[in-house]
C-alpha cells in the first residue's frame, strides 16, 4: 500500500522526469514525467543505462560520471545540457542530481529534469531576429552607398528609426504581456499541483511512522517537491515580479536582488539612497528592470563574481542604474561577445525606447559595469502609484 502511493506521488508530477538509479547508473526506477518527455516507459527505462538518455558527445566525455561524483561529494549536481529521447531527437533541459545515503553509506542517486526547449527555442527566434536585423542594416548601408541621395537618405533614416522603434516597442510588449501570462500560469497550475503533492507526502509520513526505509524516501520526495516548488516561484518571479506593478521599481529591484542573491549565492547589494522617491512610468520600470535583471543574469552565467553592486539613482536630469560586478571581465570589441551578445543589444534597446543610453565598462580580469540612463522626465504620477 505504501509503496504504491509513493509511485503515485511520483507520477503526480507529469512535468518534471523523476528517475532514481544506482551507484552503478543503471535506472532503478522512472515517473510518468519522465515517461512524456524521454517516450520511454517505465517497464522499458528500469534497468537500462543512464548513460541512454544523454548524447554520445557526453558519454565519450563521461560527464555522467562527473556528475555523480560531483553529487556524491557535494550533494547535489546541477546542469543544463542536451538529453537523447526515444526517438533520438535531442531536447535542451536543466538537471539536479541528488545522493541518496542510507545510514551514511551512497546508495543511489536521484535525477530531476526538466525540459527548456522552449526557452532554447525563444532565444534562438531572438537571435534570429537580431541577424535579420543586422543583415537588413547592412543591405540598407550598401544600398545608400549606391544612390548617394542626401534628402532621401535622411527621410528614410528617419522613417525607420520610427519603424524600429515602433517594433522594437511591439515585441516587448508582447513579450512582457507572455511573460505575465506564463508565469500566472505557473502559479495557478503547477504551483496547485505542488500544493498537492506535498499535501499528500505528509498524510503518507504520517501513516508510515515506524517504517524508517519508507521515512527515508518520503523526507527525500518531500525536499524535492520543496525544490521543485522554489524553482518555479523563482522561474514565475522572474518572468513577470508582481512588485513592480504594485509597489514599483525599487521594491521590484530590492526583492530581485535579494532573491537572485539567495539563489546563485553571490553576495549582491543595493544602493537606493540616492533614488528619487516618485514613481516612473510603467514603461521605464520595466524596460529598467529588465536591464537589471539580463546584466544579473550575465553575471550568474560568465562573470564568476564573488560581489555585485546594484545602484538606482536621480544624478541632475537623469535616472542611472547601475550594475557592477567583481568577476573575470570581457573584452566588449571581441567578435566573439558580439556574436553572442550576452543579452547586451536587448539591453541597449530597451535603454534606447526610453530616449536613454547603455554604456559598458570591462576588461579581462577587472570586472564588468554597465550603466544605463534616461531623462528624468519619465516621472509621472498617476492615482494609485505612489
Amino acid at each position: 500500500m505504501s509503496e504504491r502511493r509513493f509511485r503515485n506521488l511520483m507520477d503526480a508530477v507529469t512535468n518534471f522526469a523523476i528517475l532514481f538509479k544506482d551507484t552503478n547508473g543503471i535506472i532503478q526506477e522512472w515517473n510518468v514525467g519522465a515517461e512524456n518527455i524521454f517516450g520511454w516507459k517505465r517497464e522499458e527505462a528500469i534497468g537500462k543505462s543512464i548513460l541512454t538518455i544523454y548524447t554520445p558527445e557526453d558519454r565519450a566525455n563521461q560527464i555522467s560520471e562527473m556528475e555523480m561524483t560531483t553529487a556524491a561529494e557535494t550533494g547535489v549536481s546541477e546542469d543544463e545540457r542536451w538529453h537523447m529521447k526515444k526517438d533520438g531527437s535531442l531536447f535542451y533541459a536543466s538537471g539536479l542530481l541528488h545522493a541518496i545515503y542510507e545510514e551514511g553509506v551512497l546508495t543511489g542517486f536521484v535525477k530531476i529534469v526538466r525540459d527548456l526547449t522552449e526557452r532554447v527555442s525563444l532565444e534562438a527566434a531572438l537571435a534570429d531576429a537580431e541577424n535579420m536585423m543586422r543583415t537588413s542594416v547592412e543591405r540598407t548601408a550598401k544600398m545608400d552607398e549606391q544612390f548617394k541621395i542626401l534628402k532621401l537618405e535622411s527621410d528614410r533614416r528617419e522613417r525607420d528609426n520610427i519603424l524600429h522603434s515602433a517594433l522594437v516597442r511591439r515585441v516587448m510588449i508582447t513579450q512582457e504581456d507572455e511573460r505575465k501570462r506564463i508565469s500566472r500560469d505557473l502559479h495557478d497550475h503547477l504551483g496547485q499541483k505542488l500544493t498537492a503533492l506535498r499535501l499528500r507526502v505528509e498524510v503518507l509520513k504520517n501513516e508510515v511512522e515506524r517504517n524508517e526505509k519508507l521515512q527515508e524516501h518520503i523526507q527525500l520526495l518531500e525536499k524535492l517537491a520543496r525544490d521543485i516548488d522554489d524553482e518555479v516561484d523563482f522561474l514565475a518571479w522572474e518572468l513577470r515580479p508582481a512588485s513592480i506593478d504594485e509597489l514599483g521599481l525599487e521594491a521590484a529591484l530590492s526583492k530581485f536582488v535579494n532573491e537572485w542573491s539567495r539563489h546563485f549565492g553571490v553576495l549582491a547589494k543595493l544602493d537606493l539612497e540616492r533614488a528619487a522617491k516618485k514613481r516612473l512610468a510603467a514603461a521605464a520600470e520595466i524596460n529598467l528592470y529588465r536591464i537589471a535583471q539580463e546584466a544579473l543574469n550575465n553575471v550568474a552565467k560568465y562573470a564568476k563574481a564573488t560581489t555585485v553592486n546594484v545602484t538606482l539613482a536621480e544624478e541632475f536630469d537623469v535616472i542611472a542604474l547601475t550594475v557592477e560586478d567583481d568577476g573575470v571581465g570581457f573584452d566588449p570589441e571581441l567578435e566573439t561577445v558580439k556574436e553572442k551578445g550576452l543579452g547586451l543589444l536587448g539591453m541597449g534597446e530597451r535603454a534606447a525606447i526610453l530616449q536613454g543610453e547603455l554604456k559598458i565598462e570591462s576588461a579581462g580580469g577587472k570586472g564588468t559595469k554597465i550603466h544605463a540612463s534616461i531623462p528624468a522626465m519619465y516621472y509621472e504620477d498617476p492615482p494609485g502609484r505612489d
